[in-house]
């Protein structure tokens, strides 16, 4: 085996070898001007790098086809070239900035060939377990360096790992002329105009990122602007933005409603997905996980475990679980902490929810807390147009929600392995966090003071107490006890009415149409619990009386949202159970006579309430006999115990 060539020094900085960009740092030295320009300075340093042998040359000479990372081969691109100029001609007086991202999808794939730079920091050694690949990987590091070299293993560049050269050896396959056409006929190289495509991006910054900032945001809009933008990530922002776009917008898209729209943004995500002709790993979790947090209003088997798994998976690949293999960059690092954060409290909520999900994430290392300081610094002079201020509000918001989730981690393990403790002390952590809640998100200092992520928290913690509270009332993990029913019963009804309470504030504050899916999914399985309560005959008089008037303000609220998609496919289910019993008027006739009785009884209802709580007269009178599932005591639904209700996926998702 040929010996080790003596190192050189590469002629480019570590961060412009990992963008594929050109550098001055051998003419000018250290920085160089795109670090300069960049305001990294200090990320600006060169690598050592072997020289190659006769056998990486060989090698090299035989795996010159483009990696996994890549965009999609040529026939696509000619397409995509075809259908921008096209663009061009219908939308010529706007600016070349607007252009951008439309233009340069037309071009060549190469901006699309290289990794991602967050890839690039990866340290190359694998862990030491047993398989083959990585033996094998151990072996060549422990030939190729000298004894006292051996550590320094993980730094050789991509011509000197075993993985980068198996990959060549092995490359992905490429798209035939059959699959481009089928791609190109789907329209999935086909975006919406320059505005239009804007308004997305914006909607989804404003409404649904907050919750859920897994993105880079001057990156992204960098490459965004540029063309280098993943076409299968845009879509994924683009079905998540469809909730909060004016109405217009849809429309001028060419799509009839916000559902239509919904569906075509999706199925082109979908597909995008399903060949992976585009984007590597990090863009490919990211749009899994905007993927996994919509509720869409059409059947289909890619739900949110779907879309869960598959950001797991494309998480692991990246090694976000492991703090080692993490990017050296500060910058990176915040943002992986966060997109781990996010999958972690995913993971928790969707187990405690139903056990017969699996935790994915239970045996992961233990990760440090995240705090608000895990944000990057932005500068966004000329991104203002499309980018707001992060706010102390919105860090604070998946701060809490980590919190909370490590709280009912801790809470589901304790009640189910030792059902016989004090459930009032197991609960006074939660009591405790809830307690200081609104000094940790809304200081008196903040300059904003947006009380809506501080009642989006609040929401999310009721309705996991619910769940618990629910299930403990119902003899679940083995619990008899009379006296911790009676405790489950009575907190169970105080959660709800706190959940009654914020939505009332929702709605007079007018900011219902802005709240993320999370919240939305709760007024649904709010609903549910109150149609329960309403036919629960173990009920006394005035809770049922009670329930019954909080169905009529509940179903308002989904009035007021129901061309979202995640409520459209829930309402005729919703209209068609309380029809059936008749927990709300069906006719006008039926509002005058629950008027008077309202009145009888002291208790006064807008007439605008009964109004809108009509039956849709376009549902057939025998369609309860048609759908098996309304059949029966709608109180013996596990409306929390399980995701689903039959074919509806009304009791919603959260991240």
């Amino acid at each position: 085996m040929p010996r080790p060539s003596a190192p050189k020094i590469t002629k480019a900085c570590m961060p412009c070898r990992a963008r594929k960009i050109k550098c001055d740092a051998a003419s000018i030295g250290l920085p160089c001007s795109s670090c300069v320009s960049r305001e990294t300075t200090a990320d600006c340093v060169l690598s050592t790098r072997k020289r190659r042998t006769l056998r990486g040359r060989s090698t090299e000479s035989r795996g010159t086809l483009p990696e996994d990372h890549g965009l999609i081969p040529t026939p696509v691109s000619h397409s995509r070239l075809s259908h921008t100029h096209s663009n061009a001609t219908d939308h010529s007086n706007t600016t070349p900035i607007d252009r951008s991202i439309h233009a340069s999808q037309g071009g060549s794939s190469h901006a699309h060939n290289s990794p991602d730079p967050l890839e690039i920091h990866l340290p190359r050694r694998p862990q030491p377990d047993l398989l083959y690949m990585n033996i094998l990987q151990d072996t060549v590091n422990k030939s190729a360096t000298g004894p006292g070299e051996a550590a320094n293993a993980a730094g050789n560049d991509d011509d000197n790992c075993l993985h980068t050269q198996i990959r060549g050896w092995n490359p992905l396959l490429q798209l035939d002329e059959v699959d481009s056409e089928y791609l190109t006929k789907k329209g999935v190289f086909k975006l919406p105009a320059p505005q239009h495509m804007d308004a997305f991006v914006k909607a989804y910054f404003d409404h649904v990122y907050p919750f859920a900032p897994i993105l880079n945001r001057v990156d992204f809009m960098e490459s965004y602007r540029s063309g280098d933008c993943s076409l299968f990530l845009l879509h994924a922002i683009s079905t998540a933005g469809c909730s909060y776009v004016p109405i217009e917008v849809i429309q001028e898209c060419g799509y009839t409603d916000r559902s239509a729209a919904h569906v075509s943004f999706f199925l082109k995500a979908k597909l995008f997905h399903d060949f992976h002709c585009q984007g590597g790993s990090l863009p490919m979790l990211q749009g899994c996980m905007i993927l996994g947090d919509i509720v869409p209003d059409h059947p289909s088997d890619r739900d949110f475990h779907y879309w869960f798994y598959n950001s797991v998976r494309w998480a692991s690949r990246l090694g976000l679980h492991n703090t080692n293999a993490r990017p050296r960059n500060e910058e990176s690092q915040k943002l992986y902490r966060r997109i781990w954060w996010v999958l972690h409290n995913a993971d928790v909520f969707y187990f405690f929810v139903n056990t017969q999900n699996l935790r994915l994430l239970a045996t992961a290392p233990p990760i440090e807390p995240l705090t608000n300081d895990d944000w990057e610094d932005e500068d966004l002079r000329l991104l203002s147009d499309l980018l707001s201020p992060i706010t102390h509000e919105q860090k604070a918001s998946l701060v809490a929600h980590s919190e909370l989730a490590q709280i009912f981690g801790t809470l589901t393990k304790t009640i189910s392995s030792e059902p016989q403790q004090d459930m009032q002390r197991v609960m006074q952590p939660l009591d405790k966090w809830r307690m200081s809640l609104p000094a940790k998100m809304t200081p008196s200092d903040s300059p904003t003071n947006d009380e809506m992520y501080l009642l989006e928290v609040l929401t999310t913690s009721y309705r996991f107490e619910c769940v618990v509270c629910r299930s403990l009332r119902r003899g679940r993990w083995g619990i008899r006890s009379e006296d911790v029913r009676k405790w489950a019963r009575d907190r169970f009804r105080d959660a709800t009415l706190e959940l009654d309470s914020i939505l009332k504030k929702v709605l007079l504050s007018g900011i219902i149409k802005k709240i993320p899916t999370t919240f939305i999914t709760t007024i649904a399985a709010l609903l549910a619990l109150h149609i329960e309560s309403a036919l629960d005959s173990s009920q006394s008089d005035i809770a049922r009386s009670m329930a019954r008037v909080s169905i009529q303000f509940t179903m308002l609220a989904l009035n007021q949202i129901q061309d979202t998609p995640a409520i459209k496919r829930a309402l005729p289910a919703f209209e068609m159970v309380l029809s059936k019993n008749k927990l709300y008027p069906s006719s006008l006739h039926d509002v005058a006579q629950v008027e008077t009785h309202g009145l009888q009884e002291g208790n006064v209802e807008d007439e605008s309430v009964h109004v809108a709580m009509q039956s849709d007269p376009s549902f057939p009178q025998d369609i309860n006999d048609q759908v098996s599932f309304l059949g029966g005591d709608i109180a013996g639904f596990e409306f929390f115990d399980r995701w689903q209700m039959e074919q509806l996926d009304f009791t919603g998702i959260l991240r």
